[in-house]
């Protein structure tokens, strides 16, 4: 598909923010709502616009199992994910650290896509995977002690719930439409949160504008918006580059965090960050100086990117 040179870097500069924005949105969503009721209308809104979006595409629907994976990978990548997220949120866990846990899903995708799928795995992954935690640690370190205590196990959960969707969509869900992709685990994900909604005991309405305003922005912007980018970037320029797009976000996180949600940006967090996206470069394999050999319009299937299809 032909498209203007100057296109490619501003959906690029939209893309970083919009993406971070989900961890700001969803620690403001928290704050009015209670968790399932932040799912509940993320879904809703997410699903509205993917439908307009699908009856516009006519893609393709599932076939035979095609069905059962895509439920399974929402239960994982929709429910898992973002329930452990936004309870963390809920619970007091920072933004922007919420945001350097999950920034480590595609480096952990890298490190087990060998022992699921038939990729070999180089040093990289593994060195970043390393640095990256170390990064982490460094923001956490304090925290660890009894400051967050145990609500910080809740993005990790949800990290290795992104993780795992991740690599079971990359096994059974890369023949299936995007669109259809995104339609049904929605679909699915908005069906199994009112299903429990009985047993839930939350309320269904935010308690404020300023609510409403957090969940449309989750649904419309954060979920299918950034979606389209990434589809769009994913098109017309390589999965490594989506990935080095991706490694931005923390640290975008963390800096809109200090304005919007008043979160600290303290020395210690500083360093813990640079460590970690020094991480995540290293995990790309990523060196100054260094040329990759790939053709840079090549959009073969990476997994340091796939999860990106979580949001």
């Amino acid at each position: 598909m032909p498209f203007p040179r100057w296109l490619v870097p501003v959906l690029a500069v939209l893309f970083v923010p919009l993406w971070a924005s989900g961890f700001i949105a969803g620690k403001i969503a928290t704050g009015y709502l209670d968790v399932p009721a932040v799912l509940l209308w993320r879904f809703v809104i997410a699903l509205a616009v993917m439908l307009v979006a699908a009856a516009a595409l006519r893609p393709a629907p599932p076939k035979g199992r095609a069905w059962l994976h895509l439920v399974v990978t929402a239960l994982l990548l929709q429910i898992g994910q973002f329930s452990f997220v936004y309870t963390g949120l809920a619970s007091g866990v920072p933004a922007g650290l919420s945001s350097l846990i999950l920034g480590m899903a595609p480096l952990l995708v890298g490190l087990l896509t060998p022992l699921l799928l038939t990729t070999r795995l180089g040093v990289a992954p593994v060195a970043g995977l390393l640095i990256g935690a170390t990064g982490v640690y460094v923001v956490l370190a304090d925290d660890l002690g009894g400051g967050l205590g145990w609500s910080v196990v809740l993005p990790v959960l949800g990290m290795l719930s992104l993780a795992a969707g991740t690599l079971y969509q990359k096994r059974f869900n890369d023949s299936t439409p995007v669109v259809t992709s995104v339609v049904v685990q929605m679909a699915t994900s908005l069906v199994a949160t009112l299903a429990a909604w009985p047993f839930l005991g939350a309320h269904w309405l935010p308690s404020g504008v300023g609510g409403w305003l957090a969940v449309g922005w989750l649904g419309i912007f954060n979920s299918a918006g950034a979606f389209v980018l990434m589809f769009l970037l994913l098109r017309w320029r390589s999965t490594v580059f989506v990935s080095s797009l991706l490694n931005l976000v923390p640290a975008t996180t963390a800096l809109c965090a200090v304005p919007v949600l008043g979160e600290p940006l303290t020395p210690q967090a500083v360093l813990g960050l640079a460590i970690a996206l020094v991480g995540m470069f290293v995990g790309l394999g990523r060196r100054p100086g260094r040329r990759r050999s790939a053709d840079p319009e090549d959009t073969t299937a990476d997994p340091t990117t796939a999860s990106a299809t979580s949001r």
